[in-house]
């Protein structure tokens, strides 16, 4: 009889967090079948000598240099062999129950060529889970952050739903994302000209165009450390952000609305730099957030001032 569930693991430099993952991971895990592979990518901290001795069960595979999300995972996704496969995040914890719940939730529903569950920050609190697909509505409202205003601050994603019930969606988190075989192998591998960000949303929406489902599950959790993982100086970050966006619209929505795009990024971006400029040259810096720390007895309110005060807006050109 075949595995259930074949699950992908990279990791790069983040032992513990390795360590937590799999412990959680093997402990909530009891109603289905997995095999486990782990990504190495070129490690320096030991993680891969850790999983050798503490989780002989898991399959390594060791990077001799650095490779790309979309590139790692498809090097798992190629070898599994389970009737589902799992985007994982070494950064999270799973749960009990959680991945069985999953697959019932797969086996019960054979439409779905997809699923995510809600991703919850360590305190509890919502992460994003899921969303509707990117637009030029959406790009402009996050340039010119409008976002905060709209679906209690989540946007462009939503808040768990109060009903609990799964629901079919466009994309989902892919920390933690299940895609079925089938569907996979209908649709191909990852793209991996995505190096970094919106890879789960063209995924989904190759998958949805074939025909499947993606379902998102709210009563199905997972605890994820955001940015452990990913952590970037932030230039860098929203650069990566928006070339990723621009890919995407190139790729599904044609040269019209890619052009769109690029202009929302562009006038966005000038009227950016026309505002923090003078402010910048005359020394002025806008804190990146305020903090009390509590010194010697007393309260002191502390400033975190961000060096990149123009966010290397002109990057978000593409």
């Amino acid at each position: 009889m075949g595995v259930d569930l074949t699950v992908s693991i990279i990791n790069t430099n983040n032992r513990d967090l390795l360590r937590e993952c799999l412990r959680s991971l093997f402990e909530s895990t009891r109603s289905i079948s997995l095999e486990v592979y782990v990504v190495d990518n070129a490690c320096t901290d030991g993680s891969a000598e850790m999983v050798e001795r503490e989780f002989p069960q898991v399959h390594l595979i060791r990077n001799p240099y650095r490779l790309r999300f979309c590139a790692n995972h498809n090097q798992v996704l190629r070898q599994g062999t389970g009737r589902y496969l799992l985007i994982l995040n070494e950064d999270t914890v799973i749960p009990p129950g959680a991945f069985d719940k999953l697959v019932a939730f797969m086996d019960a529903h054979p439409e779905a060529g997809a699923a995510g569950v809600t991703v919850l920050n360590p305190d509890g609190s919502l992460q994003y889970s899921y969303a509707r697909f990117p637009s030029l509505r959406s790009a402009l409202i996050l340039t010119l952050s409008l976002n905060r205003f709209l679906n209690g601050g989540h946007y462009p994603f939503f808040p768990q739903p109060e009903d609990g019930r799964p629901r079919e969606v466009d994309w989902t988190n892919g920390a933690c994302f299940l895609v079925r075989r089938e569907a996979m192998e209908q649709v191909g591998l990852m793209d991996e000209a995505f190096l970094i960000y919106a890879e789960e949303t063209d995924w989904c929406y190759r998958i949805r165009k074939a025909g499947w489902k993606v379902y998102y599950l709210p009563e199905v959790s997972i605890c994820h450390y955001q940015g452990k993982a990913t952590s970037q100086a932030r230039p860098r970050r929203r650069f990566r952000i928006n070339r990723s966006a621009l890919l995407f619209f190139r790729k599904h929505y044609g040269w019209l609305r890619t052009l769109g795009l690029r202009l929302i990024l562009l006038f966005t971006s000038l009227g950016r730099l026309l505002i923090w400029g003078p402010l910048c040259l005359v020394g002025w810096r806008r804190p990146l957030a305020r903090l009390e720390v509590i010194y010697n007895g007393r309260t002191v309110l502390v400033s975190l001032w961000r060096d990149d005060m123009f966010d290397a807006e002109l990057m978000r050109i593409g």
